[in-house]
């Protein structure tokens, strides 16, 4: 459904910064067995769904699709409220979305925590790289949006919303971020079963970020309420974000 080529293509053309995507490419090759191996202990091991390269550069093309809408509409980024230039937020977003999930290897459980663990080198040396004298405050807001990634956990800047809210995006057919065993019928699989499509768009100034999820029948919502609406109510973007719920000839709109 999603490839490689086309997700870092969109990521590319969002970043609108060469330099940027240049890095970003560079270091998801680099460390995409990361990705790979990850995947193979969620998928082996938990017997969980889908947690590696396409659902991180997912993530972080979605979350750069949220981070775009909001400045259109003036909300101002962390780092912007720290006198910092908003590129520093293309690479919290961008880098957050992209090692969010690797603590899956070491365990399910604080997965968020031991994702800060094993990324923190990684992160020090881009952050030096692409910011010579702040590294460490660009490093630590990075941190931050790995962290805060969780619905367990409240999160305190705007680039660390954008990335929670995005990997909450990611339920389409099977690819559900609420975890359930792939060869179990109950409401959760069911419930991530039945989401088509999920498409992030612009609204208005009031709201800016709508969430257009497809479904073929209303069991979706459940996976809807239990991931997506507690991501977007622990981010600081919640009552800026409309989830749209198209299923069974209705369109169901709910501001979170």
């Amino acid at each position: 459904m999603y490839e490689k080529i086309k997700l870092l293509s969109e990521i590319k053309e969002l970043m609108e910064d060469e330099r940027l995507f240049d890095m970003f490419e560079h270091t998801f090759k680099k460390y995409e067995y990361y990705f790979n191996t990850t995947n193979y202990i969620v998928l082996n091991v938990y017997q969980f769904n889908d947690h590696g390269s396409i659902h991180v550069l997912l993530t972080a093309r979605r979350a750069l699709e949220i981070l775009k809408i909001i400045k259109k509409f003036g909300i101002q980024t962390t780092a912007e409220k720290l006198g910092k230039p908003f590129d520093w937020s293309k690479f919290i977003v961008a880098f957050g979305a992209l090692f969010h999930d690797i603590g899956n290897m070491i365990h399910r459980e604080n997965h968020y925590l031991f994702s800060t663990i094993l990324a923190e080198p990684i992160i020090e040396k881009l952050a030096k790289e692409f910011e010579r004298t702040d590294w460490l405050l660009l490093k630590a807001l990075t941190l931050n949006a790995i962290y805060t990634h969780d619905e367990a956990t409240q999160c305190t800047t705007i680039e660390g919303s954008c990335v929670t809210v995005a990997d909450g995006c990611d339920m389409e057919q099977g690819r559900s971020r609420l975890v359930h065993k792939k060869d179990k019928v109950d409401i959760h699989s069911v419930s991530a079963l039945a989401i088509e499509k999920v498409e992030i768009q612009e609204g208005d100034s009031e709201i800016p970020v709508v969430i257009d999820v497809r479904m073929k029948h209303l069991s979706g919502i459940f996976q809807v309420d239990e991931i997506l609406t507690k991501k977007i109510r622990n981010s600081l973007l919640s009552g800026k974000v409309k989830i749209r719920i198209h299923a069974e000839n209705q369109v169901l709109e709910k501001v979170v």
